[in-house]
């Protein structure tokens, strides 16, 4: 995980793009929970688009402890619905998992809500600078939301027809210990290769493909009915709220 603190730090990123390139931009999966990622984008360019990728809550927070917990070990507990439970006494500072490095993202509840974070974006920038999709319609026609995003950034249609599925499957280290290693390398080690842009590009590189080759695809086991029935109940009124936003009845997700 890549963290930038300075603005001209992460300018550095896109010292690379040329003038005549019509579209620059990144993503992250955690902006749209920031309280203050959408004013600072909007703080230093006003006229930026924004794209909003949302799925059912249920199914995103259950991806996202299983990321948490397999991936970057900021979780221990070996099922979501342990993990789920924990939220009101981890909220406190307590039983929190070794390597936690971000208690906020345990709060699944919490971040799984996100009526509030559309109405600040549309608090923030107008309806004509944001696209949302539903990842419904995603896996239905991926082309076609293909196609309307790049007429949305104003980018020429490459006529692309062949889309790949990647991470279909929850991923898992292989080596574990291996994977802590580079997930959680010790203070100095992680301070000197930092120091130089170069060092900390070649570091970069190697540990994603190390976390490549170490990873492996299983199947998620499924949630138990009563547990999905109190997810679908927590979530209820928040996806009401953002299919009144959307002018999208998304209810079926919780229903």
């Amino acid at each position: 995980m890549r963290v930038f603190t300075q603005l001209e730090k992460y300018l550095e990123l896109y010292k690379a793009c040329q003038p005549e390139q019509v579209a620059i931009g990144e993503a992250s999966v955690w902006y749209f929970n920031s309280s203050t990622a959408l004013p600072n984008i909007c703080q230093f360019n006003p006229d930026a688009k924004i794209i909003v990728m949302i799925r059912n809550p249920i199914d995103r927070m259950y991806s996202s402890y299983c990321g948490q917990r397999n991936i970057i070990f900021n979780e221990d507990q070996d099922s979501f619905e342990q993990a789920w439970r924990l939220q009101e006494i981890r909220k406190q500072g307590k039983m929190l998992p070794k390597y936690c490095r971000v208690p906020r993202l345990l709060q699944y509840g919490q971040i799984g809500k996100l009526s509030e974070q559309f109405e600040q974006l549309y608090s923030i920038f107008s309806p004509e600078q944001v696209k949302v999709i539903i990842f419904d319609d995603f896996v239905t026609d991926t082309q076609l939301i293909y196609e309307e995003t790049l007429a949305f950034l104003g980018v020429i249609n490459d006529n692309r027809i062949d889309f790949k599925q990647h991470n279909s499957k929850n991923k898992i280290y292989r080596i574990k210990l291996l994977s802590k290693f580079t997930q959680h390398p010790p203070q100095f080690l992680s301070k000197l290769l930092n120091r130089w842009k170069w060092i900390r590009d070649i570091k970069n590189t190697a540990i994603e493909q190390i976390n490549e080759w170490n990873s492996i695809g299983i199947e998620r086991p499924p949630l138990s009915e009563d547990f999905h029935r109190e997810l679908k109940a927590f979530f209820q009124d928040d996806v009401k709220k953002i299919s009144k936003l959307l002018g999208r009845d998304l209810t079926y997700w919780v229903k």
